[in-house]
């Protein structure tokens, strides 16, 4: 088992009222099977789950009670409890052309798959109609068999996805969790203010709850793909857009954000990382290394001042300007992991998973995606606590 923790802020301690207790009890008089004998009585015509009168769903195979009804009738199912299916948490994809968005989310279920191997919990990912279903069975193919990476992205395309997990939590045992993931894979080409698709990628980006940020420190270096000339543009337009039509919260945009330093296993951006002291590494297990949590923010601010500069430090400045600090996190993530060498054992000697092939680059071993669930699993935590807090439902927390 992993001794690592989250890379960015710790979603346990964001947890709602009813996280701990289970949730609501519904055990209340009347929930049992009563033992006493109450005589003969006259046969009613039995009711089913969806006749005139009849009150919550009878019990497939039961016998037929004393009072004439088949089987046991349950309660309704309480809103508190889910009585309305899973949640949906509306999240929005952010990131400079390259940035790997589309290997990120291709990343997302086999992270899921080997989830088990290193960590607390299971995680399944699972696909929301045709187009979700597709998406994930050709990108698992193409980094698992084919080894590729995938094409990069053009136009919006918009997927469900389902995640049903097992948490621990902090105090012992674990918490059932079941949400659906409403999110937009879009080019980056889009988040330019010139593109004709500008305005509906902003749209989407206001209407979402949560926001993943994309940060690639090794494009960054090349103008074509600097992170401002597609992030300044976007959040004026996200501001403004927000605060005409839904309000901002205590003047900031309200969103949970997830700020992701992509690539973390490419060894232009690992080594110096670990030679100036960032990085630490398990001590069980794939012995993976990992930016510590309380060290997340100050390694982004790192990579903003000294790794990569100039520019990019207007990208942090701007994070932390427009939305609220608390409301960030940050980790350090790879879509595809470290190459472990035939023991399943990281070794510093030789990490690097990505080699060319005929001239193009080809995953060497079998992705071990490192740390790209947390930041799903710590916004939807983060996101269900601001419900709770806003009196529970879907109502959103921010006001004007």
């Amino acid at each position: 088992m992993s001794s690592s923790k989250p890379f960015g802020t710790d979603p346990d301690q964001q947890k709602s009222p009813d996280e701990g207790t289970g949730g609501p009890s519904w055990d209340g008089p009347g929930s049992g099977n009563s033992s006493r004998s109450q005589g003969s009585r006259a046969a009613n015509p039995p009711l089913g789950p969806n006749a005139p009168g009849s009150f919550g769903t009878a019990v497939p195979g039961a016998s037929q009670s004393m009072d004439g009804h088949t089987g046991a009738a349950t309660i309704p199912r309480s809103p508190r409890d889910g009585g309305q299916g899973p949640a949906t948490v509306r999240i929005g994809l952010w990131g400079a052309p390259r940035s790997g968005k589309t290997t990120f989310l291709a990343s997302l279920p086999i992270a899921a798959m080997q989830h088990a191997r290193n960590e607390r919990g299971n995680w399944v990912v699972s696909g929301v109609g045709n187009s979700a279903v597709d998406f994930l069975n050709g990108s698992v193919n193409q980094l698992t068999v084919e080894r590729g990476f995938p094409g990069a992205t053009v136009g919006v395309q918009g997927m469900t996805w389902s995640f049903q997990g097992e948490v621990p939590r902090q105090l012992g045992g674990i918490r059932q969790v079941g949400f659906e993931l409403d999110i937009h894979d879009v080019s980056g080409e889009s988040f330019r203010p010139e593109h004709p698709q500008h305005a509906a990628i902003v749209n989407q980006l206001a209407d979402a709850e949560g926001l993943i940020y994309l940060f690639d420190p090794l494009l960054d270096g090349e103008p074509a793909t600097q992170s401002v000339r597609f992030f300044h543009a976007t959040l004026n337009a996200l501001y403004s857009r927000v605060r005409e039509q839904r309000g901002l919260l205590r003047g900031r945009l309200p969103h949970q954000v997830a700020v992701c330093v992509a690539k973390f296993d490419d060894p232009e951006l690992f080594r110096p990382s670990v030679e100036a002291g960032w990085v630490t590494q398990d001590d069980v297990g794939a012995r993976l290394p990992q930016v510590p949590e309380h060290l997340s923010a100050g390694y982004f601010a790192w990579l903003c001042d000294t790794f990569r500069g100039s520019t990019t430090r207007l990208v942090r400045d701007a994070l932390n300007t427009n939305f609220h600090p608390d409301r960030i996190s940050y980790h350090a993530i790879s879509a595809i992991g470290f190459r472990l060498n035939e023991a399943g054992i990281f070794d510093y000697r030789s990490y690097a998973n990505v080699e060319l092939v005929d001239g193009q680059p080809r995953i060497a071993t079998v992705p071990q995606p490192l740390n790209v669930l947390d930041p799903v699993i710590a916004l939807e935590r983060r996101i269900s606590g601001d419900r709770a807090g806003a009196g529970g439902g879907r109502r959103r927390l921010w006001r004007r």
